[in-house]
């Protein structure tokens, strides 16, 4: 069976005879060598391919898309580019759609629905190992604070196969908001298991009412470490603390417990006239590698109150 890539090529290779235009190198290293399918979208990544402007000067768009499209198999009727993350408050998409007009993507990880408008939100596939770890944890009782909620990368696991009480989902990009809402519905979570805030993590995490904690922003959630431990109830609790790490200036063991340390010492300076705690590392999880030397890590910490002559 030949591969799409190959499908590709023949199919334009003869859409081009059709109209005129004469095969050549320069088409031929035009042809993508890597994209990504979600569900009846196909995403293409930006400036690297189908740049030639003869292809849709020889070509009417809608036979060259959907040309594209039907190589990659008849379940294809979106087209879309993905650019570079714009560099703004919400590290927006830069997505542009050349084939189809719903900016709407359904898919299914792991059992949970999710979906997302492409041209505002985005979909990190890299994380899956991470989102069904979370899924993994058993949070039945649990009262969980999701910072960063975005889509419900996290939020939906906890509910839909950790069983989580309760999820606080803070998230202060409303697009990203309104695509959790539609998440929560299509895969039926009660209503009196979450709550959705959005907004400023400073302004409107809660507080003293998690028994977990999550903290899923990448390169760094450092600025919300102490939002997160004023969020877990006075016993303690857990926190999943997510960072990138560049592995030619600590090992993952040493970025770990300047964490451990640093979370520790938060919680003490909160609670200074009240209670002690105590910081220990449950585990420390490599999600993916983010660049040359750089991993995105994930170290789980457990804060428990102990006495002061302990």
């Amino acid at each position: 069976m030949s591969s799409p890539r190959v499908k590709l090529i023949e199919n334009l290779q003869s859409l081009c005879n059709k109209h005129g235009l004469i095969w050549d190198d320069q088409l031929s290293n035009d042809i993508p060598r890597k994209w990504r399918i979600h569900g009846d979208i196909l995403l293409l990544p930006s400036n690297r391919c189908f740049r030639d402007s003869r292809w849709l000067n020889h070509i009417p768009s809608d036979q060259f898309w959907s040309t594209i499209a039907r190589s990659f198999g008849s379940s294809i009727k979106r087209i879309a580019f993905e650019g570079s993350i714009k560099n703004d408050d919400f590290r927006s998409p830069n997505t542009r759609l050349v084939l189809g007009t719903d900016p709407w993507i359904n898919l299914v990880e792991n059992g949970i629905k999710f979906s997302y408008n492409v041209d505002k939100s985005m979909f990190c596939a890299g994380n899956n190992t991470e989102r069904m770890r979370m899924g993994r944890i058993s949070c039945v009782n649990e009262t969980i604070v999701d910072l960063y909620a975005g889509i419900g990368y996290f939020t939906l696991p906890f509910l839909v196969h950790g069983h989580a009480r309760h999820v606080y989902a803070c998230e202060w990009n409303p697009d990203a908001m309104e695509a959790l809402r539609r998440n929560l519905q299509a895969n039926h979570i009660d209503e009196d298991r979450y709550t959705l805030l959005l907004g400023d993590n400073q302004l409107i995490c809660p507080v003293g009412v998690a028994d977990r904690c999550n903290l899923g922003l990448i390169p760094s959630s450092e600025a919300s470490w102490p939002i997160a431990c004023r969020a877990l109830r006075s016993e303690g609790g857990r926190l999943h603390v997510h960072g990138v790490v560049n592995t030619k200036q600590e090992t993952h063991d040493q970025w770990s417990e300047n964490v451990r340390q640093r979370i520790e010492t938060i919680m003490r300076d909160i609670h200074q006239e009240k209670n002690n705690y105590k910081c220990e590392i449950e585990h420390i999880e490599r999600v993916k590698p983010y660049g040359p030397h750089l991993d995105h890590l994930v170290v789980d910490l457990l804060l428990t109150k102990i006495s002061s002559s302990s």
